[in-house]
């Protein structure tokens, strides 16, 4: 399936019941619809398609036929009205990060309708590559305990990394050097807590979500973070709550550390794809009574 968006898609137009509208060209990112006023439009770059499905979307005679999709599975917009804007807000604000979990493991049908929101996130697939999200779910504390293990394994790797000689003449000169080397002490810190049995990596969560994409994608790393938000999100929706967490992500992609794979086998992450955001998530154990302030630093050229 994912080989069959990398190549070029089939695009064609019902000429009988195309009404001549435009639309399709006027919605298309990458103009694949060349339209001149009272003709049928002629399908052009093709191969740049980059499957955002629009022109199916927006086609009000629904004469267009795209072979990288299925009309059948396409989502009626049901509710056009727009969410009240101080009920977005107190959902936006109340969604923080969940570090007390219940025991509870959340069920695989709910963990899947969660990590399937992801497809939704916005993206850049240019020629097709990335555009399926790929997510690994772990769950159930057997297997967060080998996640555990090995985060507690890269972490020990990461400071013999940062402790070394040449890291510490780069910080001299490096800011970004200077700066890595300010985790040394957080991660000795939650290493001793781990050995005494005070889980400061996973937080004792009950399961993970793992985002991995094509290392040849054109935007990577902010495909994940979007899909990772839009994960967080839905999740809260759900009654469950998220931790976004970078070591768990560092150790599942090896970064930093040469030929650490643990994480990634372990993953069953393909050749090819590394691992750009990780989350704990779990039902909370802890309720806010209030949302600490937030301040927003914006400045205008108008």
């Amino acid at each position: 399936m994912g080989n069959r968006f990398v190549e070029t898609p089939t695009i064609s137009i019902v000429n009988t019941t195309c009404d001549k509208c435009g639309l399709c060209s006027k919605i298309c990112p990458i103009q694949v619809f060349n339209f001149n006023k009272g003709e049928i439009p002629k399908i052009q770059n093709n191969d740049e398609c980059v499957l955002c499905g629009q022109c199916l979307c927006v086609c009000p005679t629904n004469s267009i036929n795209h072979s990288g999709f299925d009309k059948l599975n396409f989502i009626h917009i049901r509710n056009k009205n727009k969410i009240d804007s101080d009920i977005a807000f107190d959902f936006l604000t109340q969604r923080r990060s969940v570090r007390n979990y219940r025991k509870e493991i959340p069920s695989t049908e709910i963990l899947e309708k969660i990590a399937t929101i992801a497809g939704f996130a916005p993206g850049g697939p240019h020629h097709r590559v990335g555009w399926i999200r790929n997510i690994t779910i772990v769950s159930g504390y057997e297997n967060m305990k080998i996640v555990s293990d090995i985060s507690a394994d890269y972490m020990t790797e990461m400071i013999k990394m940062l402790g070394s000689w040449y890291m510490k003449l780069a910080a001299k000169y490096d800011d970004r050097a200077k700066a890595a080397l300010g985790i040394i002490p957080s991660f000795k810190n939650s290493l001793n807590e781990y050995k005494k049995g005070n889980d400061l990596i996973t937080y004792n969560a009950p399961a993970a979500i793992f985002l991995h994409a094509p290392i040849k994608s054109s935007t990577p790393q902010t495909d994940c973070d979007a899909a990772c938000m839009l994960i967080q999100l839905y999740a809260d929706a759900n009654g469950l709550g998220t931790c976004w967490n970078g070591i768990l992500q560092g150790a599942a992609a090896g970064d930093h550390i040469k030929n650490f794979k643990r994480m990634s086998e372990f993953l069953k992450i393909p050749n090819g794809h590394k691992c750009y955001a990780a989350m704990t998530i779990g039902f909370p154990s802890i309720k806010l009574h209030s949302i600490p302030e937030r301040k927003t630093e914006i400045s205008w050229i108008n």
